[in-house]
């Protein structure tokens, strides 16, 4: 794993995908629908609206660090640029919530995950709360 200070956000063009099987989706926002599957560290992207705009999952991994603080490790957004309807998927490798010790000498790995328009301006998104990744 990569040292969490020297790297930066990471972005990636997500691939064509079927929906998620098991996981943890983020309610739906206008447009835009993310999941998480802890059993092989996936994360989805859906474009639920013909309205012209890319989405995205935004999400961050948190660590545990040795006295018991969450720390941000690692974020990124998987992007969908397929349009409406398609369903993408990004493989990433997180530690899992059991690993002990994780990179910040802790034990404990979590995601918290946004569903996202990319829209003028700001962009819209709806985060969700904390996913334990256990396989």
């Amino acid at each position: 794993m990569s040292n969490p200070a020297a790297a930066a956000d990471e972005s990636d063009t997500g691939v064509a995908s079927s929906a998620p099987t098991s996981g943890t989706c983020v309610t739906e926002i206008q447009g835009a629908r993310a999941c998480f599957k802890p059993d092989g560290d996936v994360i989805y992207a859906k474009d639920t609206s013909l309205d012209g705009w890319s989405v995205y999952a935004s999400w961050e991994n948190q660590l545990r660090d040795s006295s018991g603080t969450w720390k941000t490790y690692r974020t990124g957004k998987c992007w969908n640029n397929r349009g409406e309807g398609d369903w993408v998927s990004c493989n990433k490798e997180f530690y899992e919530n059991s690993t002990s010790p994780n990179a910040l000498g802790g034990t404990g790995s979590r995601i918290i995950l946004a569903a996202c328009v990319d829209d003028l301006g700001d962009d819209t998104c709806y985060w969700g709360g904390p996913i334990y990744n256990s396989n």
